[in-house]
């Protein structure tokens, strides 16, 4: 069997099942010779009768002093083994049983001893049971703790499984003796035989558990807390229902195993009139099924459940209990070891799965002494003296009597397992109930039952009614006379949310809390006439003191008729982020507003800063015309020139309002090829006068055969135009003999071509350098501060760059790189490019 799982540090897997095998498989080795010696040789050695069959009962009777120890060393060795740990305690037990057990063949016998002899066996069979006591509780313990999840039957049947293999290690060696001895020597001393070899397997089990460490639970257990102190009075006080529970529950289990072996064998041999060694080999035989039982049913455990397991098995008992008498009685080997074989059969589903079922029952800190009480206690009512009662009952009222008890053994454990499996099915629920009722309570958020019955029952009659809506807005209507949705339960935070003073004052009516024309009911009510789901709405609700809240709505309707009377409904208080949310729609149209008034704003600044210049060189051509005609003797021609300039100058600013206009619909003139050169010359032209009034001189120089490039004139005029003024604006301040601009035109490589325009003037203070382009960014008192920021967005979108310094000695130079058409020509052709001004 291949175990996912890793037991806790010092000790393997392997190591820790086997010490819960061999140690329980060496203890019932010890307890079943004892019981395979009382059927076959104790009787004339150590209680001589008249009868036979006296003999044989008192035998079974010292026999079951062991079941009385039992519950005895359950108690003892449980509280050791809840306060000190399992495995000093299996230690403990196991030492005991082996010297008990060895003694027993040390023994004089009744003819050697008297009275003494069998007084002695007595006290060292209660020795055994004081042992077994503590021994099946802490070996499946011992597996059962280490599990991994999924494997706890699985882990702890290595318990059980030690019956089966005592028994056959047991009456193997009987049978070996009985067939190699004669009977003689075998009443003489070979009875003896198996007692002593105890001693070697019971050092085998000391040595493999000596090894071992604690287990994982017990450990986790003393972390959360102290062991009691007295864990037997913690156990009948908080745990006695299960006690009881496990007592019962075992009883099928003692009464078949023992009904099955030890009275089958003293029955078979003595009424029947077997021999010793067939009988034997018959029940060697039959034990190996109930050891395969064990896995099976440890198996299915883990699988299902081991309350249902244990159940089938105790229908098998009853069955078994049915055909004891006419199988074991028919007096064919055969169809005894059929018998027998069905018997232990069942009996590995009744034994298996006890492992993991007796165990659950109790918590780890109380759950040795649980396990054990429950175990041995059960085993004295449904083992101590059954082979006793069977003989008793079939020498006076023959085997029908024996199966009628057994059956009855095995109906008592089905009423045990089943009462066991409703208590623990009403305590999850309780528990369940427990959980919902504080998740319930101490959430932070609003949680109701709502009462839907009646509207489900309005939404049922009115369901052949084409339009039901006037129904359900007539209940809206009508809502303080006849309330189809009613608050239930509900918790702390449901109250808040509705303002009531108390729970019950929020109970009731769920209209109470709805505001004139709501249509929450009208959309639940359709919404129940759709069948089950998830109904989910915001609505706003009428707190107690009249405020208005907005609110989630989650409901989990039912699927079938039965739950509306109980819907489980979350209200989620949503009126802080709805106020966010409207104050959020209210700050975006302001903005939005203030967006708008600022694009006016720029767009405003933008026309009148490119169109000033025109206008006012318009103005002032216009002023020299008249000038010009009011002479005494009219200069027609020099009228004539300046009226051309401001015509020029008039269709300029108009090309300008143009291109704007252009810019704030995301369209342009498709661009053109413009000789730059051509571009300054009219640029100096325009600014012809502005250069005069400022006393500037003007210096072109070009160093380039080729300044064609592929943009828009127009705009290009603005660069050069609002650059050059930019210079003149500089130099206001300087003596007029220096106030001179140098523009030049060069190549600083074979494709782009470089215009340059330099000043005399002031400079540009280092902190306001990398502030040139940004828009509203200005150094003029006057000044708008968009003119360079429209001059680098129009250079740009042409592909080009436009930037800014200081000369080293006084002004500044502004310097624009554009690329030649052919490169130019080939990026339109890719993706045209357009300017966001």
């Amino acid at each position: 069997m291949t175990v996912p799982h890793k037991p806790a540090s010092g000790q393997t897997t392997a190591r820790v099942l086997l010490a819960s095998l061999i140690g329980t498989t060496v203890e019932f080795y010890d307890f079943y010779i004892y019981a395979t010696a009382a059927s076959l040789v104790f009787g004339p050695l150590f209680f001589p009768a008249t009868l036979q069959s006296a003999e044989l009962i008192s035998a079974y009777a010292s026999f079951g002093l062991a079941f009385v120890a039992r519950p005895i060393g359950g108690a003892v060795f449980g509280h050791f083994g809840d306060r000190v740990g399992r495995k000093a305690t299996l230690v403990a037990s196991l030492l005991l049983m082996g010297l008990s057990t060895s003694a027993i063949g040390l023994l004089p016998t009744f003819a050697l001893a008297g009275w003494l002899a069998p007084a002695l066996l007595c006290l060292l069979r209660f020795g055994q049971g004081l042992a077994l006591g503590g021994e099946w509780s802490g070996a499946a313990l011992l597996a059962l703790e280490n599990a991994p999840p999924g494997w706890r039957a699985r882990y702890a049947m290595f318990a059980p499984l030690g019956a089966p293999l005592g028994f056959f290690v047991a009456n193997g060696l009987f049978l070996v003796l009985t067939v190699a001895l004669t009977p003689e020597q075998f009443t003489e001393w070979g009875w003896r035989v198996p007692f002593l070899l105890s001693v070697p397997l019971v050092w085998l089990g000391l040595w493999v558990r000596t090894h071992l460490g604690e287990t994982e639970e017990f450990a986790a257990s003393l972390k959360e807390a102290k062991p009691p102190r007295a864990p037997l009075v913690e156990l009948m006080r908080l745990h006695a229902g299960q006690v009881v529970a496990g007592i019962f529950g075992v009883v099928a289990c003692f009464s078949l195993f023992w009904t099955a072996t030890a009275f089958a064998l003293g029955y078979g041999t003595t009424t029947l009139g077997h021999s010793r060694a067939s009988f034997l080999l018959v029940e060697l035989g039959a034990i190996l099924f109930m050891a395969a039982a064990i896995v099976t049913a440890s198996w299915l455990s883990d699988r299902v459940d081991p309350t249902r397991v244990l159940i089938v098995g105790c229908a098998g008992t009853i069955v078994a209990g049915i055909l004891l008498a006419p199988m074991l009685g028919s007096g064919s080997l055969v169809t005894t070891f059929v018998f027998l074989a069905f018997a232990l059969w069942v009996m590995g589903f009744v034994n298996g799965p006890l492992g993991a079922w007796l165990p659950s029952l109790f918590p780890p800190r109380v759950r040795y002494s649980g396990t054990s009480v429950a175990f041995n206690v059960g085993g004295i009512v449904g083992g101590a003296f059954s082979p006793m009662i069977a003989q008793g009952l079939a020498e006076r009222s023959g085997l029908t009597a024996v199966g009628f008890y057994l059956a009855l053994t095995g109906g008592i454990s089905l009423i045990a397992f089943d009462v066991s499996a409703r208590r623990r099915a009403l305590g999850a629920l309780a528990r369940s109930e427990r959980r919902y009722r504080a998740l319930f309570e101490q959430a932070h958020v609003a949680l109701c039952e709502i009462d839907l019955s009646a509207a489900h029952e309005a939404v049922t009659v009115s369901s052949g009614v084409q339009d039901s809506g006037s129904i359900l807005h007539e209940a809206i209507a009508r809502r303080d006379a006849s309330p189809d949705v009613t608050l239930i339960d509900a918790n702390e935070a449901t109250v808040q949310l509705l303002g009531g003073a108390s729970r019950g004052a929020v109970l009731g009516a769920m209209t109470r809390f709805l505001p004139p024309g709501s249509d929450l009911l009208a959309m639940l009510l359709a919404r129940l006439s759709q069948g089950g789901g998830r109904f989910e709405m915001q609505a706003k609700l009428l707190r107690a003191d009249g405020r208005e809240v907005t609110a989630i709505l989650v409901m989990a309707l039912p699927d079938d008729d039965s739950g509306y009377d109980r819907v489980s409904c979350a209200m989620i208080d949503v009126t802080e982020r709805e106020r966010a949310k409207e104050a959020l729609l209210a700050a975006q149209s302001e903005l939005a507003r203030a967006g708008r008034v600022a694009t006016v704003g720029a767009i405003s600044a933008s026309i009148a800063h490119e169109v000033n210049q025109p206008i006012g060189a318009m103005v002032m051509s216009a002023e020299a015309c008249l000038r010009w005609l009011r002479r005494e003797t009219p200069d027609l021609a020099a009228a004539e020139r300046a009226a051309e300039r401001a015509v020029r100058d008039g269709m300029r600013a108009s090309q300008i309002v143009q291109r704007t206009r252009e810019q704030l619909r995301r369209d342009r003139r498709p661009p053109e090829i413009v000789d730059l050169r051509d571009v300054l010359a009219e640029a100096a032209s325009l600014l012809d006068r502005e250069i005069s009034a400022a006393s500037a001189t003007l210096r072109l120089r070009v160093t380039v055969p080729e300044a064609r490039i592929l943009a828009g004139r127009v705009e290009l005029q603005q660069v050069v135009v609002n650059l050059v003024m930019n210079g003149l604006h500089a130099m206001r301040t300087v003596p007029e003999t220096r106030r001179r601009l140098d523009v030049a035109l060069s190549a600083p490589s074979p494709d782009r071509v470089r215009l340059t325009v330099s000043d005399c003037g002031t400079g540009i203070a280092p902190d306001q350098l990398p502030k040139l382009f940004s828009p509203f960014f200005t150094t003029k008192r006057d000044g708008m501060g968009i003119g360079l920021s429209i001059c680098k967005a129009i250079v740009e979108a042409h592909g080009g760059t436009l930037g800014g310094h200081n000369n080293e000695g006084v002004g500044a130079t502004f310097a624009v790189e554009l690329p030649l058409h052919e490169e130019a020509a080939r990026a339109a052709a890719a993706e045209p490019a357009t300017a966001d001004v």
